[in-house]
């Protein structure tokens, strides 16, 4: 629509013009009122529906309750997600932009893709340029930056871990720059290796121009400095453990390439890595193998070739040893040991055989404690954990941890190295299984006695068992099932009559079964009197039904105790027993 505006003189020239303008008025509130409100951008759940923004800063809330996880999306800051939302942006001008969550009310994921073609339009088409999971000042919020190119679409990703949910506020800003950033192709993955091997960590970045490099290691500059997109660490030592990351100068302004871990992992399994977080634990685990089929390639610094192979056996002795500074503190963790709200890490173990595993915490910087767990069915959080067992201290005041228990090979154990006061550093996790020390099946102590208790009284049943953990209980009351009783002790508050039964509990482990019977009498202490008739005398009781009765006698009240050779059931009815005479003798009746 376009209004002109007349500037003549004269009563003649404002009369046109205020027609004019009435009319021209007159149809742009006929248009307006035609015309759809504009509306803000919102995230979308699916990826085909995003919506575009254009602007160097800028503010997007959402709810991703009802969203969902799409065939072939990716892990957004390589981590399990489950409710992922969407939206584009297109980068008005060259500038380094920097994208987080800080706000949202769940633990989320974030992450940017680019396309390589204008023809890539689908899931599996998508590059990252960047994504992370938690900040790196230890907080569950989310923050990615990166190098953008003016006129570039991105695809920016928002998710909840492992399918947390709620209300979203994305957060963008932007620092312009005159020149095109670098493009990220790819970056290194976390990894392990063994104690002395060489780690090569290469980036693949296009357009570097004159961007600087500079590579970072646990937040400080290297020395001396790597200005290259590849690193070299020519032998692994513990004082290389932790996290790497490439910053970018670009027109003067910085950010950083997503991080890479580096771990050491002394069976030289390089997929193996402890974890900051329970849940990511499963996907790097340390799975024991007896090197049949397996072998490795030593190098040869001094030429040679390949190297000789040799079979790997992992999993019996060994250490992971891993860096702990940017562990995320949860305080919905269960308090390992006691010991609560301190930065741990995580390590899946999985034994190649059957043994006792010994853990230990020895050579860390740091105070630690440890927990072992393990767990049936699937890792869906905290609430599967099954305690086995766990130490502070042990090995040394404000220092290492040490713990043993049976384990066996069709199980997976969750061990927790938890800093305490929160301590942060380089974390050894030392692991020895003996196999001459097997687990065994549920077995008894000793036998279960009978329990006699009194009305009101507060009875706990609990048989003196051992075995390989887990050990599951289940009970029986005679031979009717108790629901939900899954504890080793079975608590009886105030019992009456009707709780006198044979309580049977099974008990079983990965490798057997084991049944055991533990009876409870709850008796009615009988009323008795004794008196004389004729030349004899006569004890008098009453009796409950089902109730056993015996008599006993002594020469003193401190004993000796002799019992009768017969005994009484009870049947509601008093018993009327003749005592011989002659002597001091005590007389008293025991109920069963």
């Amino acid at each position: 629509m376009t209004v002109v505006v007349w500037n003549q003189s004269g009563p003649h020239a404002r009369r046109c013009f205020s027609a004019r303008f009435a009319g021209l008025l007159a149809f742009a509130l006929a248009w307006f009122a035609i015309t759809p409100a504009l509306r803000a951008v919102v995230f979308q759940d699916y990826f085909t529906n995003r919506e575009i923004v254009t602007t160097l800063t800028g503010q997007i809330e959402g709810d991703n309750t009802n969203a969902t996880i799409e065939v072939g999306e990716p892990k957004h800051g390589g981590k399990t997600g489950g409710h992922s939302m969407w939206i584009s942006w297109v980068a008005p001008s060259n500038c380094v932009v920097k994208f987080k969550t800080e706000t949202s009310q769940f633990d989320t994921l974030l992450a940017a893709y680019r396309f390589n073609s204008t023809n890539d339009t689908t899931l599996d088409k998508l590059q990252l340029v960047a994504g992370a999971d938690d900040s790196e000042g230890f907080e569950h919020e989310t923050e990615i930056e990166f190098g953008a190119t003016a006129g570039e679409r991105y695809e920016i990703a928002v998710d909840g871990y492992f399918g947390a949910q709620g209300l979203i506020e994305l957060q963008w800003e932007s620092e312009v720059i005159n020149v095109a950033p670098p493009v990220l192709v790819s970056t290194p993955a976390d990894r392990s290796a063994k104690l002395g091997d060489p780690v090569l960590l290469l980036v693949n970045l296009t357009n570097i121009g004159s961007a600087q490099l500079k590579w970072y290691f646990n937040g400080s500059e290297l020395t001396p400095n790597v200005t290259t997109t590849n690193l070299l660490v020519s032998s692994l030592q513990v004082t290389n453990v932790g996290r790497y990351k490439l910053r970018v100068r670009v027109d003067g302004k910085d950010y950083y390439l997503p991080p890479t871990e580096v771990q050491i992992n002394t069976d030289g399994v390089t997929n193996t890595l402890a974890q900051g977080k329970l849940l990511d634990a499963p996907g790097s685990p340390l799975l024991g193998g007896d090197g049949g089929s397996s072998f490795a390639l030593q190098f040869n610094p001094k030429g040679g070739g390949r190297g000789s192979s040799f079979g790997v056996v992992r999993g019996y002795n060994g250490s992971q040893i891993f860096n702990t500074t940017y562990a995320v503190v949860d305080t919905n963790e269960p308090p390992h040991c006691g010991i609560s709200n301190g930065p741990s890490y995580w390590l899946i173990y999985q034994p190649p055989t059957n043994g006792t595993i010994t853990l230990d915490t020895i050579g860390s910087g740091y105070d630690t404690v440890i927990e072992a767990y393990t767990y049936n069915g699937a890792l869906n959080g905290y609430q599967d954990l099954i305690s086995i067992a766990c130490d502070n201290d042990s090995v040394a005041p404000h220092g290492a941890a040490r713990i043993q228990f049976p384990v066996v090979k069709s199980r997976q154990y969750v061990v927790a190295v938890e800093g305490v006061t929160n301590g942060r550093g380089t974390a050894w996790l030392n692991y020895s299984l003996n196999t001459n020390q097997l687990p065994a099946p549920p077995t008894l102590l000793s036998q279960p006695v009978t329990i006699v208790a009194l009305p009101g009284t507060n009875v706990t049943l609990a048989p003196s068992v051992a075995g390989a953990p887990p050990l599951r209980f289940s009970w029986k009351k005679n031979t009717t099932p108790m629901p939900g009783i899954t504890a080793p002790a079975l608590f009886l508050p105030g019992v009456t009559t009707t709780d006198s039964a044979d309580y049977v509990v099974t008990v079983t482990n990965d490798l057997g079964t084991l049944t055991a019977t533990q009876a409870l009498h709850v008796v009615i202490l009988p009323q008795c009197s004794l008196k004389t008739v004729s030349n004899y005398l006569q004890l008098t009781f009453g009796t409950v039904s089902g109730m056993r009765y015996t008599v006993e006698e002594a020469p003193a009240i401190t004993g000796p105790w002799q019992p009768w050779p017969d005994f009484y059931i009870g049947d509601g009815q008093p018993v009327i027993l003749n005592v011989p005479g002659g002597g001091t003798k005590f007389y008293r009746v025991r109920v069963q």
